[in-house]
């Protein structure tokens, strides 16, 4: 590993600082001038280095967002699965940004962080595993019972159902008990 840029060495305080002036917008020598209020010297390229690794992170986050509505769109609304889905997605994405150095190069890792790759990777694969098996119960689940109310209903239907307002009464009965849909 490399030695840490002067930025890094900072105080987190400062480090905050610079943090907060650029999410508001700040320029670079908008940056600068308030670290020189503060007593702090840092170069303006450093800085600018900063800022663009701020930047990135910022855009990543962003992308992490955009993931989660787009899981949320097509997994559905349960909060557990979104959150369970949504980590799995991070990490992947981090062990691969992991992988590759600031200019795309493959980084060259340490026997042991190369086992901690490998033994995240496991364990995201055994997370996504549990995440599919447990879909997949809450969807037999859900069959289920929809078999059993479909099952009632037409047995409500050969004995109660005679007109065709009590079929409509019926239905709409299906339609709250099974899916949850009021009208």
């Amino acid at each position: 590993m490399g030695r840490q840029s002067s930025i890094r060495r900072l105080p987190p305080e400062v480090r905050e600082v610079i943090s907060d002036l650029r999410e508001r917008g700040r320029t670079i020598d908008e940056i600068l001038d308030k670290l020189r209020e503060l007593d702090v010297s840092v170069s303006r390229s450093a800085l600018g280095r900063h800022v663009k690794q701020l930047d990135a992170i910022g855009a990543e986050l962003r992308r992490s967002r955009a993931i989660a509505e787009a899981l949320v769109k097509r997994y559905g609304e349960a909060p557990e699965s979104r959150t369970a889905k949504l980590n799995i997605e991070l990490m992947h994405g981090l062990i691969s940004k992991l992988m590759f150095s600031e200019d795309g190069r493959q980084v060259e890792l340490e026997p042991k962080e190369a086992m901690q790759i490998a033994t995240a990777m496991q364990k995201l694969a055994q997370a996504s595993k549990q995440e599919v098996d447990r879909e997949a119960l809450l969807k037999r689940e859900f069959a289920q019972k929809v078999d059993r109310k479909l099952a009632e209903a037409e047995v409500t239907l050969a004995s109660e159902a005679s007109s065709p307002a009590d079929r409509q009464e019926v239905l709409r009965r299906i339609r709250e008990d099974i899916y949850g849909i009021f009208s």
